[in-house]
This record gives C-alpha cells, structure tokens and sequence, in this order.
C-alpha cells in the first residue's frame, strides 16, 4: 500500500485512524472467513498509525500478524450455538473494555449478533460485512439479521448491496461498496512461464492442436456445467473439432458428477469433454485456456475466480447474472469497443454457445486488445490497495460520527 493512498487516514495531527484500536472479527476460510482482506486491512491500519487487533479461531494467522503490526486475540468467531454466541458476546465486551477497542469490524455473519451487543453497550461503531452475494432469503432470526444492524454494513458488490437492500430495507442508507481485493502481482501473465503452462496441459490431457475451454468450478448445478454441455453440443454441429471442454473441480456429489458424464454422452460430446480435479496453478490454467467460462446458473456462481480469470487477461465468458456485469464490460450495457469479455443469457445453450464461438474466433489483435482492458478493469477496482483504502475510508467515516 502506498504511503500516499494511506495518508488521509493516519499520520498527520487531524487524523481519523492514527491511535485507534480497530478489532477485526474474522472465522477461519473454512468457515467463510477472508483471511487475505484481513490481513491486508491489518498491515494498511499498522501504516496509518492505528493500532490493529483480529480476533479469530485461526490461530495459524498470529505469527503472520505479529510481522505486520497486528496482535492476534483468541476468539470462536465461527461458533453458531445460541450459548456460545452469547458467552462470545460477554467475551466481546471484555476484550473491547481491556484493549480499548475503538471501532469493531465482524467480517462474520454469526459474529455479528454477540457485536451487535456487545458494541451498543460499549457504545462502539460497528462495522459487518455481508458474505458472498448479500443474502439469498429474508434471515428469519435475530441471530442471522444481526449482520444488517452495524453502524456501516459492507457489501463486495453493487448486485450484493442491492440484494441486501431488498432483503433489509432499513440498511440502505448504511451500505457500503468495498470490491474485494486481489494480490494482482501472482496475476501477472507475464510471470507465468511456458513450463508451467505446459504441464497444466499434460495434466488435462490435452493435444497440442487443441484449442481449451476451460470451466474451474466446483461441480455442481448452481455452477451450470450442464448447460456448457448443451453449448459444446451446438457448437460441435456447427463444426467445431479442435475444442476440448475441461471442467476443472471436484464434484458437490458423485452423483451429479454421473449425472454430467450421461449428458455428456446423450449429446454426443463426452469426446470433446475432460472432467479433471481442481487445478493446482490457477495463473497457469487461465493461459493455457483459449477461453474461460463460467457458465453460472445462479449468482452464487460467479466466484472470485472469475474476477482472477479477469484480472489475467483471460478471454472470459460469464452469465449474465449477479456480480458478472461488474466483472466483464459487454454489449449491450458497454459499447463493443470497451468490451473485456463476453455475458451470455442465463441458462441458454444458445447464447453460452454464441459467447464461446465468439471469443474464438476473434482476431489476434482484437483479442489482444480485449485482454488488455480486461486487466486494466480490473486493476482499477480490485487491487488489495483499492480494497483497503476502501475500507479504512468506511472506518474513518464510523469514527466521526
């Protein structure tokens, strides 16, 4: 983070964060908790002057931490037992009392209810953040609408702001828009060698003629992978023999993975399919790719990985659905002059297959050019700095209240 992205936050006579103690409440990745945000919120608040606290399950993140200026503060941050949310919220209020906490920040739906508490008889501002899309039902208990009553509630998209403006009305004029941020430099296509972009291949097994449509997401039916079946079928009509479609992840169920492999047959393209795990060098797979799709049937489908496979330059196709348009600049909302990838109608073999067909066989110049905005797009409203900057400015606004 740059010293002069920081500087309205910390350092100088009249600043919001210099000398505060922030706490952030973060479960562990396995319970949905964005370790990454966390600790680059914690290095950005260590730069400002401010004193960072993160309280968590994860105790693997105290050393890392303890190198950036953060302290760890032991805390079940994913418990979802009504008892152990209130012994969490008793727990709160003493850690907020010892450390003088001046500001808190669950990054935890569950955590929210004992900092909703816990805040209001402190009388500390309370920053949540929404998880994934904003919500997909009205919550039906104070313990799961506690996420929408801090003082600020983050969401990491327009679509999940007005997702969760639907589903509580009350939290419009406190919703704030921080994108997530990503560690651009691992995304660089220029730092992906040859090698690796080989042995990916080999690992797919794929021949060196062959061109990929890669697809690396869980196998399930919110991913829509069998539509992306009915789309290769099309376009295996239409001619098209030099394409093999690799559906990179582990299946949700082995039954639905059957269920894919038996459609794959009855259209008559298992030939043209590889069903292979997770890939382990992402950068890697997005080069190795002619095109990338994410084929998603709902808005839970369009994952960060589609924002990864942006950032690379990929040529991406996403559905037209949640987020997408905030990742990828397409007709008819943007001119085709300013697109950076393609969305097709949901759940339509018709337009997937158009998209595809269509980043094919563009032209090496114009695809060049599609890449490079598609970097750009991104890099402006997904790198780490924008992410914290974001955030401190939602801090700084809480505190001056």
């Amino acid at each position: 983070m740059s010293v002069d992205a920081l500087a309205p936050f910390g350092r100088g006579a009249n600043a919001p964060l210099a000398g505060r103690t922030i706490l952030q409440i973060v479960p562990p990745i396995d319970a949905g908790g964005d370790e990454r945000a966390t600790l680059a919120v914690t290095a950005a608040l260590a730069e400002t002057g401010a004193r960072p606290l993160v309280a968590s399950d994860s105790g693997e993140m105290a050393g890392e931490l303890q190198a950036i200026g953060g302290l760890y503060v032991s805390f079940p941050a994913a418990a979802k037992n009504p008892l152990a949310m209130t012994l969490n919220m008793r727990r709160l209020q003493r850690i907020i009392a010892s450390e003088r906490v001046d500001l808190v920040h669950v990054r935890s739906r569950w955590a929210a209810w004992g900092a909703v508490k816990a805040c209001r008889k402190a009388r500390r501002p309370l920053i949540t953040s929404l998880q994934g899309d904003g919500g997909r039902s009205p919550a039906r208990t104070g313990f799961e609408t506690a996420i929408a009553e801090g003082d600020f509630v983050v969401a990491a998209s327009e679509f999940a702001a007005r997702r969760a403006a639907g589903l509580f009305p009350a939290v419009r004029l406190r919703l704030r828009i921080v994108r997530p941020g990503l560690d651009l430099p691992k995304l660089d296509p220029h730092r992906v060698t040859g090698r690796r972009v080989a042995d990916i291949r080999q690992a797919w097994g794929v021949a060196a003629h062959e061109r990929v449509v890669l697809t690396p997401a869980r196998l399930a039916p919110g991913r829509g992978q069998a539509t992306l079946i009915e789309a290769a079928a099309l376009l295996k009509a239409r001619g098209l023999d030099d394409v093999r479609f690799v559906l990179a992840g582990d299946a949700a169920r082995p039954a639905f993975a059957r269920e894919l492999d038996a459609l794959a047959a009855k259209r008559g393209v298992q030939s043209m399919m590889a069903r292979v795990g997770p890939a382990a060098d992402l950068p890697a797979a997005f080069i190795a790719a002619a095109v990338v799709v994410f084929p998603a049937a709902t808005a839970e489908g369009v994952t960060r990985t589609s924002i990864e496979a942006a950032a690379m330059g990929a040529l991406t196709v996403i559905s037209d659905v949640g987020p997408a348009r905030e990742i990828v600049a397409a007709p008819p909302y943007e001119d085709a002059e300013a697109r950076t990838g393609w969305l097709a109608e949901l759940k339509s073999p018709v337009a997937l297959a158009a998209a595809i067909e269509a980043a094919l066989t563009l032209g090496a110049s114009a695809r060049e050019a599609v890449r490079r905005r598609s970097r750009a797009k991104i890099a402006e409203a997904f790198s780490i700095q924008r992410m914290t900057h974001d955030t401190l400015g939602v801090y700084a606004e809480a505190l001056a209240r």
